[in-house]
C-alpha cells in the first residue's frame, strides 16, 4: 500500500515551551484516566478534574463494558486503527483481569447478514496466521467456545479480549498511580502568555487550577470549550439492560456480539446486554421500550441466545442509560488542539482547490490536547489514544509503534521509514485538525 507523506498541517509550526510538567486532565472517564496514568508514568504531575466525586460516573459507569473488536478484510484507516487498538487493549488490561476485574473470556462475533458472513471469511483468511488475535470458527467450535448452542455456523473469535467494569478500572488507574481527582465543573479555559499556563474556570468563573498543559477528555462536553467547540461531535444515548442469569444462560462463557452484545454473568449473576442507539433523546431515565429493544436485539443476534435467556419481564429489569460521544468518521479524536482561526486562514486556498499544494505547517494552541469521540468503543480505543497523547506531550516515539509492534514483527521486510509513515497516517486519521481541513476542502467553512 502506497503511503502518503505527512500532511503539512500535521506538523506543529509553533511548538510550545514546557517547563514545569504540570498537566490537568478534564474528565475522569476511561479516556481521561488512561491518559492521566500514561502521563504519570512519564514523570508528569497530573491532576484529573471531574464534576463527580468518583471516576467513571458517566459513559464509563456501566457494570460491564466490552473490549469490542471491529476488523475488516480491507486495509482502510478505520479497521487499521481498530486493529492497533485491540492489540494495545488486550495487553493493557491484563493486570486488571489478573486482579479479578472483569474477565478475559474472549469475544465471539456472529455475522448479522450475508455480507458480514462473506467479510468474516475474508478476515479469517487475512489473519489465518494470527489465531492469538482472531480466528474464524465454525460449527461445533462455536458452541464449545460460547458454552451454548447457537444457530450461527460461522463466527469470529477474539481470544484475548473480554469485559471489564469501566468505572472500577478508572478508579484503580487513579489510585494505583496516586493521581488526585479534583471535583469541579470546568466550563472555560484561558491561556496566560506571561505565565505560560492555562487557567481552568468553573461555571461561576472561579479559578479552579492553573496548569501548563491541559488534556480535554470530557466526551461531548468538549464542545462547551471555545477552543474545541468546532469539533463535529454528536451525543448519542445508549441504554443497556441487565438480565438475571438463568440455569442455561450461566453456561455462556464468552462475550457474544452481533446485532447487540451480551456478557457472561457477573458476580451478581446478571448479564449485561444492549445497547440502544437513541438519536435526539437526552434523558438518562430508563425506558421499558429500550429494554424490549435490547431483548429483541439478542433474539436477532442468534435464536440460541433467546432460548437460554427465557422471557424476562422487561418492565422489571434494571439497566443504565448514558451518552456516547461519536464522530462523523467513527474514529476517535486524539492530539493537539489547532488554532482554528489560524488554520482556516493558513489553508484557505483549499476552499478553491482541494488539491492545492500548501507547505505551511499547522498552528496549534499551546500545550492543549483533546481525547474524545470514542463512541461505544471507549475501552477499546482508550489505551491506544492515551499512549499516543502521552508520547506526543512527552516528545517520545508514537504510541502506534507499540500498538502495531506485533504487526511489524509479522512484516520483517518493512523498513523503519515505511513503518513511521504508516504510524503517521494513523495518527492523522485521529487528529483533531482533520475536520477543519476536510471542511475547507469541501468548502463548508
Amino acid at each position: 500500500m502506497k503511503q502518503k507523506p505527512p500532511a503539512p498541517w500535521f506538523n506543529i509550526a509553533n511548538p510550545a515551551i514546557r517547563t514545569d510538567k504540570t498537566v490537568s486532565v478534564i474528565g475522569a472517564g476511561i479516556a481521561g484516566c488512561t491518559v492521566a496514568a500514561a502521563l504519570h508514568r512519564r514523570g508528569f504531575q497530573v491532576t484529573v478534574i471531574d464534576r463527580h466525586q468518583q471516576a467513571g460516573q458517566e459513559a464509563s459507569g456501566n457494570a460491564q463494558g466490552i473490549v469490542y473488536p471491529k476488523l475488516s478484510a480491507r486495509d482502510d484507516l478505520l479497521p487499521r486503527v481498530n486493529l492497533a487498538a485491540i492489540r494495545a487493549a488486550s495487553h493493557y488490561y491484563q493486570p486488571f483481569w489478573q486482579a479479578g476485574l472483569g474477565r478475559q473470556c474472549g469475544v465471539l462475533v456472529v455475522p448479522e447478514n450475508q455480507k458480514a458472513r462473506d467479510d468474516f471469511l475474508l478476515i479469517g483468511q487475512r489473519f489465518a496466521d494470527q489465531p492469538q488475535l482472531v480466528e474464524a470458527v465454525h460449527g461445533e467450535s462455536i458452541e464449545a467456545l460460547s458454552g451454548i448452542a447457537l444457530q450461527a455456523q460461522l463466527a469470529l473469535y477474539f481470544p484475548t479480549l473480554g469485559w471489564l467494569p469501566p468505572a472500577l478500572v478508572c478508579q484503580q488507574l487513579l489510585a494505583l498511580n496516586g493521581i488526585p481527582l479534583l471535583q469541579a465543573d470546568i466550563a472555560s479555559l484561558q491561556y496566560s502568555d506571561s505565565e505560560n499556563s492555562w487557567q481552568l474556570r468553573d461555571r461561576e468563573q472561579q479559578s479552579v487550577i492553573n496548569s501548563e498543559t491541559v488534556v480535554i477528555a470530557s466526551a461531548y462536553d468538549c464542545k462547551q470549550f471555545e477552543q474545541t467547540s468546532y469539533l463535529p461531535l454528536r451525543k448519542l444515548r445508549g441504554q443497556i439492560t441487565q438480565l438475571p442469569a438463568t440455569a442455561e444462560s450461566r453456561k455462556i462463557k464468552t462475550v457474544i456480539c452481533g446485532e447487540g452484545y451480551i456478557t457472561p454473568a457477573d458476580n451478581n449473576d446478571n448479564h449485561s446486554c444492549g445497547a440502544t442507539y437513541n438519536k435526539d433523546l437526552f434523558t438518562t431515565e430508563l425506558r421499558d421500550q429500550d429494554h424490549r429493544a435490547n431483548l429483541q436485539q439478542m433474539a436477532a443476534t442468534d435464536a440460541g441466545l433467546a432460548a437460554v435467556l427465557g422471557q424476562p419481564d422487561s418492565s422489571q429489569l434494571p439497566g443504565r442509560a448514558n451518552f456516547r460521544c461519536t464522530t462523523p468518521d467513527y474514529l476517535p479524536i486524539a492530539g493537539p488542539v489547532p488554532d482554528a482561526a489560524a488554520m482556516l486562514s493558513d489553508y484557505a486556498m483549499l476552499r478553491r482547490d482541494a488539491k492545492a499544494l500548501i507547505t505551511t505547517s499547522g498552528r496549534y494552541l499551546p500545550n492543549l490536547f483533546v481525547n474524545c469521540g470514542m463512541g461505544s468503543r471507549g475501552l477499546s480505543y482508550a489505551p491506544l489514544t492515551a499512549e499516543l497523547l502521552a508520547n506526543q506531550i512527552a516528545g517520545q516515539m508514537s504510541a502506534l509503534a507499540q500498538g502495531e509492534e506485533q504487526h511489524k514483527q509479522e512484516q520483517p521486510e518493512e523498513q523503519p521509514k515505511q513503518q513511521k509513515k504508516q504510524q503517521e497516517e494513523l495518527c492523522q486519521a485521529m487528529h483533531p485538525a482533520r475536520f477543519l481541513i476536510r471542511d475547507l476542502k469541501r468548502n463548508r467553512i
